[in-house]
C-alpha cells in the first residue's frame, strides 16, 4: 500500500513502510522515555545492529483509507515520564515525517500506552489521540 498525494508539486507516492521506518527511527531516539512494544504490551528487544529490527514494525500501525491516514504507536512508558508531554513529542515526530514528504498530516495519530516500566512492566491501557483536520 502506498500514499498517493497530488499537490502543486505533482504526484507523490510513498510506500507505507518508508513512513513507518522514518517514524521508528525518530521514536527510537526517545529510548530513555519509552520502549516500543507489541499490541499486547510485550517490549520489543533492543537490537544492537545498525538495522531496524523487523519486530519494531509490530509497534506501529499505519492505515490509509480514502485519504484519511491513521497512525497508531504502541509503547511502554518509563516510570516518571509524563504521558501528556511524551505524547506531544511523539505526535510532532509523526507529523514531521509526513511533512518531510510534503504530505498532509495524518487525520488521526494514536499513542497507545500499554504499560509503565519500573523494575517490571505494569500493564496499562491508555490511549492518547490527536486529530488533525
Amino acid at each position: 500500500m502506498s500514499i498517493i498525494d497530488r499537490n502543486e508539486y505533482g504526484a507523490i507516492g510513498v510506500n507505507k513502510n518508508v513512513i513507518e521506518k522514518m517514524i521508528i527511527e525518530d521514536v527510537l531516539k526517545l529510548k530513555d522515555k519509552l520502549i516500543l512494544c507489541t499490541k499486547k504490551g510485550k517490549p520489543v528487544k533492543e537490537n544492537r545492529t545498525p538495522w531496524i529490527d523487523p519486530d519494531y514494525y509490530d509497534a506501529i500501525s499505519f492505515t490509509d483509507k480514502r485519504s484519511a491516514q491513521e497512525v497508531a504507536l504502541n509503547i511502554i512508558v518509563v516510570k516518571g515520564v509524563r504521558v501528556a508531554d511524551l505524547a506531544d513529542t511523539v505526535f510532532e515526530i509523526v507529523e514531521n515525517a509526513f511533512s518531510q514528504m510534503r504530505l498532509d498530516k495524518p487525520k488521526v495519530i494514536k499513542l497507545k500506552v500499554r504499560g509503565v516500566m519500573s523494575d517490571t512492566v505494569s500493564k496499562r491501557n491508555i490511549e492518547v489521540v490527536r486529530r488533525n483536520d
